[in-house]
């Protein structure tokens, strides 16, 4: 019976097969890469370098990058030209939509959410370049925290970001609104303005003569400044605004705030990462990564990242990995812009949190509960710590490679095709740089004693070498170069690289011989072209789909909620639960059709043959939209609907009438006939009615001007024998006040007089009566002879 595994045997386990498996050491595949690197960068090092002679050439042909470069753009058009890559076609009749909305939903993840144009453009870079390109799809749990600051929010938005359950609020800072507080203060002005308009209005407008009343203690008035004396009550306007006036300042004032969260990203999305071809492992016997024994990522990360991804041992891992951190692949590729890249980040890094850790993860086949059969486990290594142990249905690697070799997992890269022809090229060119240098400035030979080495050794135009007697100085003989032969030979090996990679001038359109040719015999040589990379294309293809497999698979298993995404200009619930693998995956990116010209021209021509068939009916406005379509693809447009509608989504078109009876149209006519002689008769009955209804409504106005006329002669009635009681009232007043003053100076005159005839008669008791007799004589104008 088998035995299970420890913790420790899984371990020791997944060390050996990492051991054992190609891409961990500097193997012949490690070489053949890094040998492919220094070719596309056009380094002179390697099989590449100079002889170690001074003077002489290090040019370096640059024929693998060339190569590569000039298919990259054709590819890339090839795959993410339009919107979708591949297409879910459905395996049930009632699947129709489904399929639909998980093309669109997989593309949109795979362009939207993981920025698609440029892990195709590394993924197929990679290829090209080295072998095989790696791309990593995973369902990513891990959790992201970022800060984020928001000022002057008021409640309604402080309220709408703390219900998101992502946020946790930090600091918080809350603060009255200036804005708010200057709209109240100029609303109190307004009103308060209004008031004092309405209270002078109030004051000057005259007053009727009321009857007197009771002095009245003095209550204080609503909106009447203390201290005043009592004022009349307010009119309901007045009151109105002074209510308005005490709700406002009865108001709190409106609150801003600022506040500080940190936003916890959970949950889970779609990664998609490229691999670099040095941190990618399998085991030497694989064909392929899904039936492989043993596949591996060996990468770095940071105590960080290690922390978000759930795992809890991760604080006293050693960092470093001598074997991937020296390894030559990397070093070669990073050296290109840094000096330093065989380096150890440690050294530099004083943070604890970005300390980075080289994990492996593995994917292996072992019996590990002992049941006999072997299951496929997902194993995270970090040196001696075993991070993580579970059992998955699955290895999320996908590779492709231009040129597949029969039976094994590495195939040929278009490097591989081209580097021979670039060292020979490369070899060919530094000759002829040699040989033109030698022309230019030869060797000389000078007798010992005879000349002037400074002389000789200093060229200048008509300079003068001195030597003491002739022949002392001479040209050495030396063998002159062939250039046409040289030039034939190059030509030679760029067809041998043509041959060989399959990529030719033509196709890249840069060969000034080209357009002298036929039109015709141009459009086959680049058919002959077109098929090689049509091929490469191929290959990659079955890349894409198995990647995409990949991504629905995993929303299938892990999405489990709906999302709200824009796809096709329309917002959609996307829901994969309702999916579970129901749907074959074909590619949908036009190979083996010709270039781009070609496919336009054949679209072209099979708009025009189904426009001569679609009266026939052999062709539907369902085939000839998808044409349209397809044809505005290839003319740069990604979205042909801006041009062409669908006819699926018309509403459906009503059937025709029937054929209408003769008896049942004299019947309608008949009907139409009285129908309109009974219109005729409404209408004239409406006009009558219409008419008498002017009639009144002109009685009615001229009633209304009458009683107008009559209430305005009243009002002016009205207004003038107020005007007079008025004139009259202030007349009796002023009399009254007259009489008044006449009463009040008799009172004062016979009070002046009394005083005087008192002064009088006491001033006659001290007199002699003589002189009294005569004052009262003078003041009475009596005497004694009148008496």
């Amino acid at each position: 019976m088998a035995k299970a595994l420890s913790q420790d045997e899984l371990k020791a386990l997944v060390q050996t097969e990492m051991r054992q498996s190609l891409g961990y050491s500097s193997s012949r595949l490690s070489q053949a890469r890094q040998k492919a690197e220094y070719y596309y960068l056009g380094q002179a090092v390697g099989d590449l370098s100079p002889p170690e002679v001074d003077g002489r050439s290090s040019v370096v042909s640059t024929d693998v990058r060339d190569t590569i470069e000039s298919m990259l753009p054709q590819l890339m058009v090839t795959f993410c030209g339009g919107d979708s890559i591949v297409e879910f076609e459905p395996q049930n009749p009632d699947d129709e939509a489904r399929a639909k909305a998980a093309t669109e939903y997989i593309n949109y993840l795979f362009f939207k959410k993981n920025n698609g144009h440029k892990i195709a453009y590394v993924w197929m870079k990679d290829a090209l370049l080295q072998k095989n390109g790696i791309v990593k799809v995973w369902w990513d749990t891990r959790f992201e925290e970022a800060k984020e600051e928001y000022k002057g929010l008021n409640q309604i938005e402080l309220a709408q970001i703390l219900d998101d359950p992502e946020i946790e609020v930090i600091a918080q800072q809350a603060y009255p609104d200036e804005d708010d507080a200057k709209q109240r203060q100029q609303a109190v002005e307004e009103i308060s303005q209004q008031i004092n308009q309405q209270m002078q209005q109030a004051r000057q407008a005259p007053q009727a003569p009321q009857a007197p009343q009771a002095p009245q203690a003095n209550v204080q008035q609503p909106g009447q400044p203390p201290g005043q004396p009592n004022m009349p009550p307010a009119n309901p306007a007045v009151q109105q605004m002074q209510a308005q006036l005490q709700q406002i300042q009865s108001q709190p004032p409106e609150m801003l705030y600022d506040i500080t969260c940190k936003r916890v990203k959970t949950g889970g999305k779609i990664q998609i990462d490229n691999v670099p071809p040095e941190e990618f492992l399998i085991a030497r016997n694989a064909k392929d990564i899904q039936t492989a024994k043993f596949v591996g990522h060996r990468v770095q990360r940071t105590v960080s990242e290690l922390k978000s991804m759930g795992y809890k041992n991760v604080d006293n891992i050693s960092g470093e990995d001598q074997g991937q951190a020296v390894n030559l692949e990397r070093i070669e590729r990073l050296s290109w812009n840094d000096e330093n890249a065989y380096l150890s980040d440690e050294v530099t890094n004083a943070d604890e949190s970005q300390r980075k850790i080289w994990i492996t993860e593995a994917y292996v086949r072992c019996d590990f509960d002992g049941d006999g059969i072997s299951e496929l486990r997902k194993v995270t290594v970090a040196g001696n710590e075993l991070l993580d142990n579970e059992e998955v249905d699955f290895i999320p690697f996908v590779d492709i490679t231009p040129v597949p070799l029969p039976h094994t997992f590495f195939g040929l890269s278009i490097a591989d095709l081209a580097m021979e022809s670039q060292k020979t090229k490369t070899s060919i060119l530094r000759s002829q740089l040699d040989n033109l240098y030698l022309n230019v400035n030869g060797r000389y030979y000078a007798v010992e004693g005879q000349v002037n080495l400074d002389d000789l050794l200093t060229s200048r135009p008509g300079g003068v070498v001195r030597i003491k007697q002739p022949g002392a100085v001479g040209r050495l003989d030396q063998a002159q170069g062939n250039t046409g032969e040289a030039m034939g030979l190059l030509d030679y090996i760029q067809q041998d690289l043509e041959n060989k990679t399959g990529w030719t001038r033509y196709s890249q359109g840069n060969d000034a011989d080209g357009l002298n040719q036929t039109a015709q015999g141009m459009n086959i040589i680049t058919n002959k072209a077109d098929m090689r990379l049509d091929l490469i294309s191929r290959n990659f293809a079955e890349g894409f789909t198995e990647l995409f497999k990949l991504i629905l698979k995993l929303i299938c298993q892990h999405q489990d909620k709906k999302a709200l995404v824009r796809l096709s200009n329309a917002w959609v619930d996307i829901d994969p639960r309702e999916w579970r693998n129901q749907f074959d995956v074909s590619i949908n990116v036009g190979i083996g059709l010709g270039n781009k010209d070609q496919k336009v021209n054949h679209l072209m021509a099979l708009l025009g043959q189904q426009e001569k068939v679609f009266p026939l009916g052999i062709a539907n406005p369902q085939g000839i939209y998808q044409s349209s379509s397809e044809l505005a693809r290839l003319l740069g447009f990604k979205n042909g609907d801006k041009f062409f509608n669908d006819p699926s989504k018309n509403p459906p078109a009503a059937p025709p009438p029937p054929p209408p009876d003769p008896a049942q149209m004299q019947m309608q006519a008949d009907q139409q006939k009285t129908q309109m002689q009974m219109q005729a008769s409404k209408e004239k009955h409406m006009m009558e009615m219409q008419m008498r209804e002017r009639e009144l409504q002109q009685e009615a106005m001229l009633r209304e001007r009458e009683l107008q006329l009559e209430a305005q002669k009243q009002q002016a009635q009205a207004q003038n024998d107020m005007q007079e009681r008025q004139h009259k009232a202030q007349l009796d007043a002023q009399l009254a006040q007259q009489r008044m003053e006449f009463e009040r100076w008799k009172a004062q005159l016979e009070a002046e007089t009394r005083m005087m005839v008192a002064r009088i008669a006491a001033e006659a008791k001290m007199q002699p009566r003589t002189q009294l007799d005569a004052g009262i004589d003078e003041m009475t104008g009596v005497n004694d002879e009148h008496i």
